[in-house]
């Protein structure tokens, strides 16, 4: 009952702890989330304490057995010099040396409880480190993103600053043909130009076509040269 209530007492201050480092004091007050950074120092440290725990047991075996190795030295000495020992001295190494026995099997539970909280410990930090630079593949990838879509933007914006710079000069050089047209009368309006401009293009069409009916006429004459000249009959003839 005494080790379990060593254990709750740990595990209390341990949940206090983490509450305190962070639960509360690694928040971002910004943005409300944990600082992964902080969650990382905070296990590596729980991980050296752990160690030097484990440390510090090691040594303390270490102690235990060189007092076992001395008493049973001891004891062998007397046992080869003849002297007789006392009921109450044996009996006194004996308790002694069940207590050394004890509390090395209570180190060494307590070590392969240290081993296996570390262990956990371990895979909890391997967990959240993978975690971690997925997350910061993850942000590079938004960053580049970001950066990419802020070019586009950029470039959008000029191209409309761009337009509308055309459209104002375009908008001043109407205006400034309106005022020409309006001083000189005899110049050709802009709906003449375009009419004629139509007019052109539907020229062009018909210069076109009657070109392409030129062409199927020598053809077919050249064809009826040929056929005369070889003495052939043409068709309906």
């Amino acid at each position: 009952m005494e080790e379990t209530d060593i254990r709750i007492a740990e595990v209390k201050r341990d949940a206090y702890e983490f509450r305190r480092d962070i639960v509360v004091g690694a928040e971002n007050p910004r943005t409300g989330k944990t600082i992964a950074e902080k969650v990382l120092k905070y296990m590596e440290d729980k991980l050296t304490q752990k160690d030097m725990q484990i440390n510090k047991l090691l040594m303390k075996n270490q102690a235990y057995k060189v007092a076992i190795k001395k008493a049973e030295a001891q004891l062998k000495s007397k046992a080869e010099t003849g002297d007789d020992l006392q009921y109450i001295d044996f009996h006194q190494l004996q308790i002694e040396n069940s207590q050394f026995v004890k509390r090395i099997e209570e180190a060494n539970q307590e070590l392969i409880e240290l081993k296996r909280r570390a262990g956990r410990t371990v895979k909890i930090l391997n967990n959240m480190k993978k975690k971690l630079s997925s997350l910061t593949a993850e942000a590079k990838f938004l960053e580049d993103e970001i950066k990419e879509r802020k070019a586009m933007l950029a470039k959008t914006e000029h191209d409309i600053v761009k337009v509308v710079e055309e459209k104002e000069a375009a908008r001043k050089e109407h205006k400034k043909l309106r005022a020409q047209s309006r001083q000189s009368p005899e110049m050709p309006q802009v709906v003449d130009y375009v009419s004629q401009k139509a007019e052109a293009y539907e020229l062009e069409a018909q210069k076109r076509n009657w070109e392409r009916k030129v062409e199927l006429a020598e053809t077919a004459a050249k064809r009826i040269r040929q056929a005369v000249k070889n003495g052939t009959q043409l068709p309906g003839r």
